[in-house]
């Protein structure tokens, strides 16, 4: 599923809920290879086409779900997935020789944070992100989705891809939108 599609099917959602989805209008083109000449790789296409069509929402406002959980999460503007990149990458000094509570999916690398992860959804001030890989390990896949979960801080695999995110998402969605898009 891409996101244009994703959203189409999301959006009447908010309008039956009685409140419009409200999505900023698309990052620059500029802003784009700049974000990814400070990240020093390019950005996943899925992801970065989804940017190119709203640089993030509003704030509160649930765009994507994670698959089996009750928790919406909202699309980061370009610039606030770079600052949670980077205040991840200023905390994990701290995290040295850190292991989750429970075995870390073989698809993902070990450690608390990798210059690879680019989170672009969030919730709760960041306490649960929803972050693109672009640094996989070995059995993992270039484009995965992982999430990050603070207390206890664990590390888990979501989905193969974007679109696939974006599929499992739309599903939790309109299973259950009371619980993520009505008030």
């Amino acid at each position: 599923m891409d996101f244009s599609r994703y959203l189409s099917r999301l959006a009447p959602l908010y309008t039956q809920g009685g409140e419009p989805l409200q999505l900023r209008g698309g990052a620059p083109e500029q802003e784009l290879r700049a974000a990814e000449r400070k990240l020093g790789f390019a950005l996943d296409p899925q992801l970065r086409r989804a940017w190119q069509q709203a640089d993030g929402g509003r704030r509160w406002q649930a765009v994507f779900a994670r698959p089996g959980f009750y928790t919406g999460y909202e699309f980061l503007p370009l610039s606030e997935a770079l600052r949670q990149r980077r205040a991840m990458a200023e905390r994990a000094p701290r995290y040295g020789g850190y292991v989750q509570p429970h075995e870390r999916d073989a698809r993902i690398r070990p450690g608390w944070y990798q210059e690879g992860w680019l989170p672009f959804a969030s919730f709760g001030g960041a306490s649960l992100l929803l972050i693109l890989d672009h640094a996989p390990a070995a059995q993992g896949r270039r484009g995965q989705v992982i999430a990050f979960t603070h207390d206890p801080d664990t590390i888990d695999h979501v989905s193969e891809d974007f679109a696939g995110l974006l599929q499992a998402s739309l599903q939790q969605i309109e299973a259950d939108p009371e619980e993520f898009i009505m008030e």
